[in-house]
């Protein structure tokens, strides 16, 4: 009869063989899973736990151990097999799997459905329905935005314009106009002709408020209840007393026109030869003179809007019309054909200027110019074509109507203007705080650009001589010339005239000084 000991130690021994029996046949039975790596892990656990044991019996050591190399080296011989009946088994997996999404589907085997990985679109799977608004919202975003690219009146129009001029005004624009040339830069002070043949000051109380017209080659002067004539070497040829106390003053060929600002009066002059004399029935606001001694003066005419009255030189009123909407801006009249252009202001909803033109024969007007965002300060008949000078554009129009050419300066700053009896026009402006001289042709083609190095203050033209300043810095001189003259002036300059193709006369405060070049 066995003690207990030895009960104990044979069935640990027992214990210990089928456990290991049991780990072949599985082994040799099952293909390696994942629960394989449970296993490993469990045997490994066993192991310690063994280790940690006491011994029971050298031959229970000895038997495990052998049944220990046993067991790797057949773990070793078996693991290609193994690897392989993992990877069929994953086979078998996957495909049992597809089997039982198959078998959750109905297919039809006479529908080509498409590959979801290629064929199908990102949006292909949304409703319209359910973006609706979405779609709504982008559709009418679009006829806006055309909308406001393809309206220019109205609202929209008004818009436009502000933003547009409000622009300009921060970020420099290049375009001044369709005829646009290279803007040359203004020559450094040494390539121009600094000498000067004479000089002559003459002294002239008030010259700063007296009114300065080029006549003959000398200049015509007019302040209160006084005119003279100054010739080109600066002698006083004569002087008159008037009955003048603010003039307006005006030459054309022979003819020398002063009328009075606020009143009535109106004179017609040859020299200092009074040919009339009379009274306008309504308060004269301006007046122009053509080369045949016709005058057109613009009067405050009463329940109107202002008026205009044409007198022939022996003083007759010939035509007089009233406005009875819009605000009679400025006139002139032609001397080839008696026309009469009168500029009418309207600003009910934005600034318009509509140009009329009249036959001094009729009562109504035969031709309408309108001019929209625009308005004309001064309108100048240069044979039968009259010049309209806008704050923004300036305009040739014919007789019977027509434009003939159409300078557009709504993206920059136009601040002086001149034009001479040929239709030359000398433009000054503001092109994004950089100073610009343009010369244009009676036609309106510009035929020079300067960008000057200062602000301009004074300019004049005749005969495609031009005459401007920067500060004291007079220059003058043809566009076209390879050196123009230069002459710094004593003292700050009121005015500038040009009276021949040598001489300008420079304005002071109470002098003006002729200068010969």
């Amino acid at each position: 009869m066995k003690n207990d000991d030895e009960i104990n130690e044979s069935s640990i021994s027992d214990l210990i063989h089928y456990a290991e029996d049991e780990k072949r046949n599985t082994f040799d039975d099952e293909p390696e899973t994942d629960d394989e790596f449970d296993d490993e892990i469990t045997e490994k656990d066993d192991e310690t736990v063994s280790d940690k044991e006491e011994p029971v019996s050298e031959e229970v050591s000895e038997e495990t151990k052998k049944n220990e190399e046993e067991t790797i080296s057949e773990e070793a011989d078996e693991e290609p097999e193994d690897e392989l009946a993992l990877e069929e088994a994953d086979e078998e997996n996957s495909s049992e799997e597809e089997k039982t999404l198959s078998n959750n589907v109905n297919y039809d085997d006479d529908i080509d459905y498409p590959d979801y990985e290629t064929d199908v679109g990102f949006f292909d799977d949304l409703k319209i329905g359910d973006h609706k608004g979405i779609i709504i919202g982008v559709i009418i975003g679009i006829i806006v935005v055309i909308a406001f690219i393809t309206i220019d009146t109205g609202i929209i129009g008004n818009y436009k314009n502000n933003f547009s001029n409000n622009i300009s005004k921060v970020f420099k624009t290049s375009k001044t106009d369709k005829n646009q040339l290279p803007d040359p830069t203004q020559k450094p002070d040494e390539q121009y002709n600094t000498e000067i043949k004479s000089n002559e000051i003459v002294s002239f109380e008030g010259a700063n408020e007296t009114e300065f017209v080029p006549y003959k080659n000398g200049v015509v002067c007019a302040k209160m209840n006084h005119m003279s004539y100054i010739d080109g070497t600066g002698t006083v040829v004569w002087e008159i007393d008037t009955a003048i106390v603010d003039p307006i003053l005006k030459v054309d060929g022979n003819y020398i026109l002063i009328a009075e600002k606020g009143r009535n009066k109106i004179c017609l002059y040859i020299d200092n030869k009074l040919q009339y004399d009379v009274d306008d029935p309504d308060t004269v606001m301006s007046a122009e003179l053509s080369s045949n001694g016709d005058v057109v003066v613009v009067t405050d005419k009463s329940s109107y809007r202002g008026g205009i009255s044409v007198y022939n030189k022996s003083g007759e009123q010939i035509f007089s019309w009233a406005s009875g909407s819009d605000a009679v801006i400025c006139a002139d009249i032609s001397a080839a054909s008696r026309s009469v252009a009168v500029a009418l202001l309207n600003s009910d909803v934005t600034a318009k200027t509509t140009v009329q033109l009249f036959n001094v024969n009729e009562t109504e007007s035969y031709a309408k110019i309108e001019m929209p965002d625009t308005v004309v300060y001064e309108l100048q008949f240069v044979g039968d074509k009259v010049n309209a000078f806008g704050d923004n554009r300036v305009t040739g129009i014919s007789s019977s109507g027509k434009i003939v050419y159409d300078n557009d300066f709504s993206n920059v700053q136009l601040t002086h203007s001149a034009i001479d009896s040929n239709g030359n026009k000398l433009l000054a402006f503001d092109d994004g705080n950089i100073p610009m001289l343009n010369l244009y042709s009676k036609n309106g083609f510009l035929k020079n650009s300067t960008t000057l190095i200062g602000v301009t203050d004074f300019i004049d033209i005749n005969k495609k001589y031009i005459l401007y300043n920067i500060g004291r810095d007079i220059y003058f001189g043809k566009t076209n010339s390879k050196v123009m003259s230069k002459y710094t002036a004593a003292m700050d300059i009121k005015n500038l005239i040009i009276v021949s193709d040598t001489t300008f006369v420079v304005i002071y405060s109470n002098s003006l000084e002729v200068v010969t070049v």
